[in-house]
């Protein structure tokens, strides 16, 4: 069997660098999001027998479809992930992708739906490497049983909504995507806050004919790059730790401030319409300060520490009676940068909820 559900995440500084730039250009709520790439905790593929004898809980691939048999051909895959390992407990999900590998087809063109499971299910140690399968054997998930021999699904073929997740044209062996889209999004954030539904997806492909099965290397394949992943895309909780301008003075004479956070910082300034601002520069600047520098100096503590990760941008903020309207640190960050590009550098530099 391969390995149990691992999961990596990306290169922060990288992830943070593009949300910047999307979530500002977009118009949206700034939120730098994290990447989590996830391995799947068991997969399988269910094989229509009407004694539910036959199984493949371990294979190194799993199938969709319908083989070229004139009866008991369906193939239906399952495949289920750790989110609450792997997440931030109060995350928040913006996107999902399930990438699988297509290893070998007798067909062309057909969809593949992903559906929401309903319910739990087993992963034996039954192995086929064809779409035939094997024996069942205990714990595995067969055409009738969630876990064999004593749990049974309530409909043969699996419980899941019939209502398609997500879906993508499969055509010959090669990489491909489902999301990420708004309804798979949703159910990586329904089992984040309630694990006890997270029971997976099935995969189901054409099953109006025969000869249309399609072939995906599980993650027992020996190549580890051609295991199923889950790329999930997430805010996480707000757990602030901000900075005060005294800490950024100090890294600002820092060579390695430069590579990890000021790249960010420009990105992220410019995106604010504000580019001609040096973050280092506004938080050095020598007193007396006049009204914008003051504005400048604190809009970029505040850069600083979204870009060092130290401030989500989903934090909440006290707008004072005279300062500012906002109450999301996103939301503080553009009514700053309004109010200095018009000039309006006394009630910018007022605003509460900022770091002086």
């Amino acid at each position: 069997m391969g390995s149990n559900g691992r999961h990596r995440v990306t290169d922060r500084r990288a992830w943070r660098l593009v949300a910047c730039i999307l979530a500002v250009g977009a118009g949206l709520p700034i939120a730098l999001a994290d990447v989590a790439v996830l391995r799947p905790v068991k997969d399988s593929t269910l094989i229509e027998n009407p004694s539910g004898a036959l199984a493949n809980g371990s294979g190194p691939a799993f199938f969709a479809g319908r083989i070229s048999s004139a009866s008991q051909s369906l193939r239906r895959a399952l495949i289920s992930f750790d989110i609450v390992s792997s997440l931030p407990p109060g995350s928040t999900i913006i996107g999902a992708r399930l990438t699988l590998q297509l290893s070998a087809t007798n067909a062309g063109p057909v969809t593949v739906r992903l559906h929401r499971v309903l319910a739990d299910w087993g992963e034996g140690a039954s192995v086929s490497s064809g779409g035939v399968g094997a024996p069942a054997l205990p714990g595995d998930s067969t055409w009738l049983h969630r876990l064999y021999v004593s749990i049974l699904w309530t409909h043969p073929g699996g419980d899941f909504d019939p209502l398609p997740r997500a879906a993508a044209l499969v055509d010959q062996p090669g990489v491909y995507a489902w999301g990420p889209i708004p309804e798979m999004t949703a159910d990586v954030q329904a089992w984040l806050d309630h694990p006890e539904s997270a029971h997976g997806w099935i995969l189901i492909g054409d099953e109006s004919m025969p000869t249309t099965v399609k072939r995906f290397d599980s993650r027992e394949h020996p190549e580890e790059a051609n295991r199923p992943s889950l790329e999930v895309e997430y805010v996480p909780p707000c757990v602030p730790a901000p900075a005060g301008p005294g800490y950024w003075r100090r890294l600002c004479s820092e060579p390695g401030l430069a590579e990890s956070v000021l790249p960010c910082a420009d990105t992220l300034l410019a995106e604010l319409g504000l580019p001609e601002i040096d973050p280092c520069a506004a938080i050095l600047f020598e007193p007396p300060r006049g009204c914008r520098e003051r504005a400048e100096g604190k809009l970029s503590v505040l850069v600083l520490n979204v870009c060092a990760g130290r401030l989500q941008t989903s934090c909440p903020v006290s707008p004072a009676d005279a300062g500012c309207e906002s109450t999301l640190l996103g939301d503080l960050l553009r009514e700053l940068a309004r109010l200095i590009r018009e000039g309006d550098c006394r009630r910018a530099s007022g605003c509460a909820g900022v770091l002086d």
